[in-house]
């Protein structure tokens, strides 16, 4: 018995032996059949159910390769100081506070989630004193857009136990007043020292919160997340664990782990059944920055740590994002692979957001894959277009170049930096567009099929899970997502306003949008 058939479809299935298809048959939560009208009348009689998609597109679901599921979960339940939200100065900020304030308790902790300063009326950073004129009775915590900065006020610095005395942490840095030597609340690359002084949310909040997330990632017809939070250990892949097992989170999830985490249990607390498609855990994260204005960890350092992850087997994924941090991440791993040369290893490098023609010869020579998020260009390329330096702008996010230097390339949204939505990704990826309908580079644009790969196939494997997922094909787990049109047939302007129409997840329709396609029927289980 066949249970689900999607029917008069257009079809995209990123597998190169049939780009393209009308049908597709799911038997339990694996495709068995994919292929043109000439198989629907031998599939209607053994068909438990069928569904006329109408013309409408049909994509394997999308794979966000990079993203960070606590932070989403908690950006959704805080404070929104984002500049979308109508932020447009330190006044906002505070008008905000105080009325969010009036229902928290005395002591409770405040957290704000995305403010930008380059949208603030004032072009600074809010500080301490900003903070405590709307929230003295109650610590807060604000968190910068990028989540590499955050502003404490008076009563959150002293529960977490910041002083005049207090020393820099390593690969932190506490922003003092230059006259007084007091800090001003404003601290930088210290988001680790943070998770453990400051008390975690409220398990209710952060579910709320969770679900929310849920949704909206279905929403979107995200199918798979890999979760590239550096701070992961033991205690978030049981948290994960807890809500799978609850129902709580529906997408495939993938927990990369810290390099913490690596050194304490060496993978071996991470486990999951062998053919466990649903949570799993991924490669180890290192953070690789200037912060402090010098390279940490210094180069001797991260060759020392990339080697202990590659002889264990592992991949590593770096954080890096300009060209010293880059170079660095790509010499560690020329380091481990000349000492202990591996096929596949998959070693991945997250953003790569600076990257010169020799770099990407360089990456590619290694087989390293650039997960790299094209969104940023949307939502922030008129702040690039401001504030980057014309040699490093020349060199920004230059995926058209990359593609065609023989990289491997995955997209990732990096939510809640950016919106989670990959018809943005990929609006950017193909127009360089801005917000506010700039061009960025627009040299570097890349077909949209290849745009569509990035957040399927590409980004399936990366994960090494392009033998179970990323494609429309016989034998692969069956998630799909249902598009409103066909985004290699509409005027590249209009990608971005393409609409999911349903998500399939695991050959289950768990997400549908009656109101642009009224024409679907209600389908048991929606």
């Amino acid at each position: 018995m066949t249970d689900l058939v999607f029917c008069n479809a257009n079809i995209i299935t990123m597998d190169p032996l049939r780009p393209r298809a009308s049908l597709a048959a799911i038997v339990g939560n694996r495709i068995v059949s994919v292929g043109g009208r000439e198989s629907l009348e031998s599939l209607k009689a053994k068909a438990a159910r069928i569904v006329d998609c109408a013309g409408y597109t049909l994509l394997p679901g999308f794979v966000d390769a990079h993203c960070h599921i606590h932070a989403f979960a908690e950006s959704l339940v805080s404070l929104n100081l984002s500049s979308r939200g109508q932020i447009r100065s330190i006044a906002d900020i505070q008008s905000r506070m105080r009325d969010y304030c009036k229902n928290r308790p005395p002591g409770a902790w405040i957290r704000g989630k995305g403010y930008n300063e380059f949208y603030l009326a004032e072009k600074r950073h809010p500080n301490r004193r900003d903070l405590d004129a709307a929230a003295p009775m109650n610590p807060v915590k604000l968190t910068h857009r990028s989540g590499h900065a955050h502003v404490l006020n008076s009563l959150a610095l002293k529960q977490v136990g910041i002083t005049e005395e207090t020393g820099d942490p390593p690969r932190g840095f506490i922003d003092r007043d230059p006259e007084t030597g007091l800090p001003t609340g404003i601290l930088y690359g210290m988001g680790e020292y943070l998770a453990n002084k400051v008390p975690f949310m409220d398990d209710g909040e952060i579910e709320q919160g969770l679900m929310l997330a849920d949704k909206k990632l279905l929403a979107c017809g995200i199918t798979s997340v890999q979760d590239a939070s550096s701070e992961n250990g033991l205690h978030q892949w049981n948290r994960l664990k807890s809500w799978k097992a609850r129902g709580l989170f529906h997408p495939r999830l993938t927990m990369m782990i810290g390099l913490n985490a690596f050194v304490e249990a060496q993978q071996d607390l991470f486990v999951s059944e062998a053919d466990c498609t649903d949570l799993r855990p991924g490669g180890v994260k290192i953070i690789v920055s200037r912060t402090t204005g010098n390279l940490e960890p210094v180069q001797e350092e991260l060759n020392a740590m990339l080697t202990a992850v590659h002889t264990a087997g592992l991949q590593v994924a770096i954080h890096a994002i300009e060209e010293p941090e880059i170079e660095a991440a790509c010499n560690a791993i020329e380091c481990a692979l000349s000492r202990f040369p591996r096929g596949n290893h998959r070693h991945r490098i997250e953003h790569c957001s600076v990257c010169t023609p020799s770099m990407m010869k360089r990456l590619a020579a290694c087989g390293i894959t650039v997960v790299t998020q094209p969104s940023f260009i949307y939502f922030s390329g008129d702040r690039y277009l401001k504030t980057v330096s014309g040699d490093q702008l020349e060199h920004l996010y230059p995926i058209g170049s990359m593609f065609n230097s023989g990289l491997n390339l995955a997209f990732g949204s990096d939510f809640p930096i950016s919106d989670p939505n990959p018809m943005i990704g990929i609006y950017a990826a193909v127009t360089r567009m801005t917000e506010d309908k700039d061009a960025v580079l627009p040299k570097q644009r890349i077909p949209v099929a290849d745009a569509l790969h990035m957040y399927t196939l590409g980004a399936a494997a990366v994960g090494f899970e392009d033998g179970i997922k990323g494609s429309i094909s016989p034998g692969k787990l069956a998630d799909l997502v249902m598009l409103s049109e066909d985004p290699c047939r509409v005027d590249p302007s209009r990608i971005k306003d393409i609409k999911v129409l349903m998500t399939v997840l695991n050959g289950r329709i768990v997400w549908s949008d009656d109101g642009i396609a009224p024409e679907f029927p209600r389908l048991d289980g929606l």
